[in-house]
């Protein structure tokens, strides 16, 4: 057999290998330790693991060590033809489950083949595990069998692995939804009290401890911290947006006020006449105020929410006050003023309320009143 045809052979045999190919399977091709010795030292072979080689011009597999030692379980056995499961075969768990997953960082010198029946090996960084695992355990990554990440974890606590490390692999295969932390918890609680927690300790609590040993967090208990963070702002936004919609209505309140009592000061019957109106006024403006100080922090608390509600905007002078100021001989412009003022409180209010009547002070303006109360002809 030629070079070329060697080489063919034995590509043939490695393309669904990664690239690798046992001296058992080239020796079942028709090569002999020869044939691969002199490949070898063409280059156009490299032996990588004892009794197994990888063609040069494929370049060498991710996770090499694991695929060698997977190998060379069965060295006769092309990987296609392995079953899963098999009495034979074996399945990469533990620590180099881990590797194959991408989970965590727990540290992994050997290669951890979990097998169904006892087996020793010879090989130095290889570790083999009797268990029978049922196919629901197993999965497929990069054309190995290996453990589930559910699995893999339950594996880990019972050789009572590092607890931070094993905290790693379970926040990393929680948050890529790996595993359903519902289950994984009910299955991890018998090993609770390995880990220090007492007897009656729950999965959910045996896992958050080596998720917080890892330094870390579950991703839904990051998605809810965010929830309940992202409504304390949104009730801080709409509490400011409240309070500013009604500074507006507070100031044009606060301003006419001012300016009426100013000018009742002079006008002792007006002022006994409205001191109930305006004390009610003033009070109305505490309860707004107060609710807005509750507001500003960031929160309106139920108190001021019930203040809020229970407010209800002045629509329109009573008729005492009315009558007294309508009787009253007013000029000058401190009138005026006064006079102004109260209708903007009063035009206010009606946009407010929607149905509030037309009073009596709307048409005084029109017609000066002399001090016996009639009106004076145009």
């Amino acid at each position: 057999m030629e070079r070329a045809e060697q080489l063919a052979v034995l590509s043939g045999v490695a393309a669904d290998q990664w690239g690798l190919v046992t001296a058992a399977q080239a020796k079942a091709h028709g090569l002999s330790a020869v044939q691969l010795k002199r490949l070898t030292e063409a280059g156009l072979l490299e032996n990588v693991g004892r009794g197994v080689y990888a063609l040069s011009a494929a370049g060498l597999p991710h996770h090499l060590e694991i695929k060698v030692a997977w190998l060379r379980l069965q060295p006769t056995v092309p990987a296609w033809e392995r079953p899963i499961g098999g009495p034979d075969s074996g399945v990469i768990s533990h620590a180099s489950a881990c590797q194959l997953h991408s989970l965590g960082d727990i540290p992994a010198p050997d290669v951890e083949i979990s097998v169904p029946r006892r087996r020793t090996t010879t090989e130095p960084f290889v570790r083999l595990r009797t268990a029978n695992l049922p196919t629901a355990d197993i999965t497929m990554v990069d054309g190995l069998p290996v453990t589930t990440p559910a699995r893999t974890i339950i594996d880990l606590l019972h050789t009572k692995a590092d607890g931070g490390h094993v905290g790693g692999v379970i926040a990393d295969a929680e948050r890529r939804d790996l595993v359903d932390i519902n289950v994984l918890a009910q299955a991890v609680q018998p090993y609770a009290r390995k880990y220090g927690l007492r007897r009656a300790a729950t999965g959910y609590e045996l896992i958050e401890h080596l998720v917080g040993q890892a330094g870390r967090i579950l991703h839904a208990q990051e998605v809810a911290r965010a929830g309940e963070e992202g409504l304390a702002v949104g009730v801080e936004l709409g509490a400011r947006r409240s309070a500013a919609a009604l500074a507006p209505y507070l100031n044009a309140e606060a301003n006419a006020a001012a300016v009426l009592e100013a000018f009742l000061a002079g006008q002792p019957q007006a002022a006994r006449s409205s001191a109930p109106w305006l004390r009610s006024l003033t009070g109305q403006q505490g309860v707004i105020s107060a609710a807005l100080d509750a507001a500003m922090p960031g929160v309106l608390d139920s108190s001021a929410l019930r203040a809020l509600r229970s407010v209800r905007m002045p629509s329109a002078l009573s008729p005492e006050t009315r009558r007294a100021l309508g009787h009253l001989a007013m000029s000058g412009p401190a009138a005026a003023q006064a006079v102004r003022a109260l209708q903007r409180l009063n035009a206010t209010s009606s946009d407010n309320s929607g149905d509030v009547p037309a009073t009596d002070y709307e048409s005084k303006e029109e017609h000066p009143i002399k001090s016996n109360g009639k009106p004076t002809p145009r």
